[in-house]
C-alpha cells in the first residue's frame, strides 16, 4: 500500500527541522548548542541525522516510520520545553508550540494507521 499524503507532510516537517539543525552545524560546528547542558546538547547534536534518518524510514515503511517519529517528537518537546520552561532558555519559546502541534498530528497520524487498527487500510 502507499503511504497516505500526510506521510509526506511529515517527512517535510522533519526535513524543515533536519534543515534548522544543519543550519546551526554550519555555523557553528558539531557542538551549537553550547549555552546547554551536555546530555541536551547531545540530544539536539543527534536530532539532524535523526531526522533524516525518519525520512528515510517514512519512505521505507512509512507505519514504523509514524511510531518513531511520534516517540522522537515526543522526546523532543520534552526536552525543549525543559530546556525553556525549567533552565530558562527563551530562545524556545517560539518553537515549542510549534513542535506541540507538529508532535500531535503525528502520533494521531500514527493511532490512525497502526498496524492492524481499525482506520487503516490495505
Amino acid at each position: 500500500m502507499r503511504p497516505p499524503r500526510s506521510v509526506a507532510l511529515v517527512a517535510g516537517g522533519l526535513a524543515i527541522g533536519a534543515a534548522f539543525h544543519a543550519v546551526d552545524v554550519i555555523h557553528y560546528g558539531w557542538w551549537p548548542y553550547a549555552f546547554g547542558p551536555a546530555p541536551l546538547n547531545l540530544f539536539w547534536n543527534l536530532l539532524l541525522p535523526l531526522d533524516l534518518g525518519l525520512i528515510a524510514l517514512l519512505a521505507w515503511r512509512w507505519r514504523a516510520g509514524l511510531v518513531t517519529t511520534a516517540m522522537l517528537m515526543v522526546a523532543d518537546v520534552t526536552v525543549n520545553a525543559y530546556a525553556w520552561l525549567i533552565l530558562g532558555f527563551d530562545a524556545f519559546a517560539g518553537a515549542v508550540p510549534v513542535q506541540v502541534g507538529f508532535a500531535a498530528a503525528v502520533l494521531a497520524l500514527a493511532w490512525r494507521y497502526r498496524a492492524g487498527g481499525p482506520f487503516t487500510t490495505g
